[in-house]
Order: C-alpha cells, then sequence, then structure tokens
C-alpha cells in the first residue's frame, strides 16, 4: 500500500472544519489557526482539523479572503496528471448529454462546480478556450493545459488570461494565448441547431454567453410574430432565436458596442435571416428605454439581460438600484400583456432579490405582472450543492398587464 503524499500543512480553529466535511470548497482566513507564511502564495497544502485530523488538500493564498480552495478530500489522492485527467474526464461525462449535431457550444468546466475552483474552460466545435482566475490554479497550469489536450483532443487551446478578476489574486493580466494547435480567428458554432459567430480572441468572457442557452429556447413561445426588443443583445444571441421564431417577427438589438451589433447582423444571415428586416441601434440601453419610453413607443416581447451589476457585496445596494431602474424602463415600454424576460448575472443579488426588484418596478408603474418562469443555470454550469453561494445567474419570464 502507497504512503500518502505529503504536503506542507495548515490548521483550522475548533469546528470550522465542518462545512469543509459538508462538501464546501472554501477557506476563509479567519478560519486558520494562524497563517501559514511558510507555504508559497498558490502552493499545494494539507488541512488539518484543531485535533490534528486530515480535512482536505487544495491550495492556499494569502492575498485573498479565500484563503484555501479545496481540491480534494482524499488524502491519498495527489494533486497531479492523474488528478487533472479524472476531473476532465468526469466533466465531459456530464457534458455527453449534449448532441453534437445540434449543439457544439458548451461550458466543459465550472469551476467548483465541476470540483476545480479558479478554472473555467469553454468549449466551440472542438476548440477549447481557457479562463485560469486564481493564484493555485495558475501553477497548476501546465498539468491542466496537458490534461485538457489529451482527454478531449481538442485541436485547439486558447488561454484567455485577460480578466481583471485576476489581480485580486495577485496575478498579471495577460494577452490571450494559444498553447496547444491553431485557434481561428472566428469559429461557427451551434446551439439547439442555431448557428453563431464566435470570437474567441477578442470576445467578452470567452467569446459566447453560453450560459443563456436554455433561455434564449425558451425565449421561443413567447416571440412568434412579435415585435421585440433585446436590450445588451452583443451578438444578437436572444435576437437570432426570436426572429426565427416567425416571418412576422420584428426584433430591435441594442447594444453599446458596434462590432458586437456588427456581428449580430452576421449571425442573423448565417442563419438565413435578413438583417435588413431587423433594428440594430448603437446606444446606451438606459438612454435608449428612456428616450423610447417618451415616444411611446411599445414592443410585445422585452429582454433585459444586462452586464453584471455588482461584482462584491459592497455594490449591491446600488446594483439593486440599477436593476429597480432598468426594470421600470422596460416595463413602461411593453404593450399591455407583454412580455418581460429579466436577468441578472451578478453573484451577490439574489433570485429573491431580483423578484422583489419586480415587484418593486410593477408598483412604480401601476401594472400587475405575473410570474411565468424562473431559470438558473443549465447542465454545464453545475453548482456544488454545498456552495449555493457559487450560483450567479437569475432569468425571469414574466407578463406585465
Amino acid at each position: 500500500m502507497s504512503l500518502p503524499v505529503q504536503y506542507p500543512t495548515a490548521s483550522l480553529k475548533p469546528r470550522r472544519e465542518e462545512s469543509l466535511q459538508g462538501g464546501h470548497l472554501w477557506i476563509f482566513s479567519g478560519a486558520l489557526q494562524q497563517p501559514p507564511h511558510w507555504i508559497e502564495p498558490g502552493g499545494l497544502v494539507d488541512v488539518k482539523a484543531a485535533n490534528g485530523q486530515f480535512v482536505a488538500r487544495g491550495y492556499y493564498n494569502p492575498q485573498t479572503d479565500i484563503a484555501i480552495r479545496i481540491l480534494t478530500r482524499d488524502r491519498e489522492e495527489a494533486i497531479d496528471e492523474v488528478f487533472f485527467r479524472d476531473r476532465v474526464r468526469r466533466a465531459l461525462a456530464l457534458r455527453q448529454a449534449f448532441d453534437p449535431e445540434q449543439t457544439s457550444a458548451y461550458r466543459l468546466i465550472h469551476s467548483e462546480g465541476d470540483g476545480l475552483p479558479g478554472l473555467i474552460v469553454d468549449h466551440y466545435a472542438g476548440i477549447l478556450v481557457v479562463q485560469v482566475h486564481t493564484r493555485g490554479m495558475e501553477r497548476l497550469r501546465s498539468l491542466l493545459i496537458d490534461a485538457l489536450r489529451d482527454e478531449t483532443g481538442a485541436r485547439g487551446i486558447l488561454l484567455r488570461n485577460d480578466s481583471q478578476s485576476r489581480r485580486r489574486e495577485g496575478l498579471e493580466v495577460e494577452e490571450p494565448l494559444a498553447v496547444s494547435g491553431d485557434v481561428p480567428e472566428r469559429i461557427i458554432v451551434r446551439e439547439n441547431g442555431v448557428r453563431f459567430l464566435v470570437d474567441p480572441w477578442q470576445g467578452q468572457k470567452t467569446g459566447f454567453f453560453i450560459d443563456q442557452r436554455d433561455k434564449r429556447a425558451a425565449l421561443r413561445q413567447y416571440a412568434r410574430d412579435k415585435r421585440v426588443l433585446n436590450c445588451f443583445s452583443y451578438t444578437g444571441g436572444f435576437s437570432v432565436y426570436a426572429a426565427l421564431t416567425d416571418p412576422g417577427t420584428r426584433v430591435t438589438s441594442v447594444d453599446v458596442s458596434a462590432p458586437a451589433l456588427e456581428m449580430a447582423r452576421e449571425n442573423f444571415s448565417l442563419n438565413g435571416l435578413d438583417p435588413d428586416r431587423h433594428e440594430f441601434l448603437i446606444a446606451d440601453v438606459f438612454d435608449y428605454l428612456a428616450q423610447a419610453r417618451r415616444d411611446g413607443s411599445l414592443f410585445d416581447v422585452v429582454i433585459l439581460d444586462p452586464p453584471a451589476f455588482a461584482r462584491s457585496q459592497g455594490a449591491r445596494s446600488q446594483a439593486l438600484k440599477a436593476y429597480r431602474r432598468l426594470n421600470t424602463l422596460g416595463m413602461q415600454v411593453l404593450q399591455p400583456g407583454g412580455i418581460l424576460l429579466t436577468c441578472s448575472c451578478s453573484g451577490v443579488v439574489h433570485l429573491d432579490d431580483l423578484l422583489g426588484v419586480l415587484a418593486q418596478a410593477a408598483q412604480h408603474v401601476q401594472r400587475p405582472v405575473q410570474l411565468l418562469e424562473t431559470c438558473t443555470h443549465s447542465l454545464d454550469h453545475p453548482i456544488n450543492l454545498a456552495m449555493p453561494e457559487t450560483g450567479y445567474l437569475k432569468a425571469i419570464f414574466c407578463r406585465v398587464g
């Protein structure tokens, strides 16, 4: 029998191991008996309870409130190439639910949800786009890339370490870099049979908002032969789905980015739609909605899918005000009986918060609102049940009287 792998140790204060035993993957700095100064930032560490019993193994960063992120609770599991291959294989098994002829864009690794905190990997028709957000995962990067290449057979792997969130971990923000194979400037992917162009090098996130796939599909039942307004439209994901429902559907896409709207037009053409039969407007959404209200413009369906208004607990109050104003404006340009789809990707804003915002907006405009559907993450964005705080996406369909 092989001996357990030895790593430096960090000890917890009494009774601080309970959440870890329940499946949580974070240890905050205040739970440690003393900061383990002898461990390099990002280095691997064994976590022990106050009585000296092994609890878990993870990586340590003294620069962040989350001091240790857990990788395994198996004392005999080394954090090596075998470990990463196993995690990648587990993730691949879940994504086999997708029919590759219908959907070739999905998240392959969803951080804590797939047991690899600090890591995002998105799959685009055989190309992988990787984001490393933490110092510990950065130190393990070469093992990770090797496992991804060998287990997936990807024809190209692009490292997108250009997120500003890396600075909180003491990491540099880097230019995108192809670390395996060839990565084209554009990729054509399928999503529920709908085709989209993805820019893996420059596009937002990793090139496309994969997490809204099922919400875009759900929109179809509401958009047939309707006038649809898609706010924060980016490259037209919701817009294309809506336009495909019926030749009589007319879509107005509003975004502040001219390049995103140009790609949205291309996505219309890619799916056999004439972009000239629809509107693509470069504008600040808040300004556009305010002007549309003054002009008396009305729509049958309004989609509000803004970027995150809050990335920390300290920004939560201001974010709720912004969501309240946005949804009030959205309701004011809806026909009686119109459909509002409102979304939030702010992790510190919960579903109950968003429902409360809707209720306040409805009271402000004095219109009844019927809740129709609520949506969160799809199967390629799994959430660790012990870590509900890592869930970030909320989407609500409602009918405004």
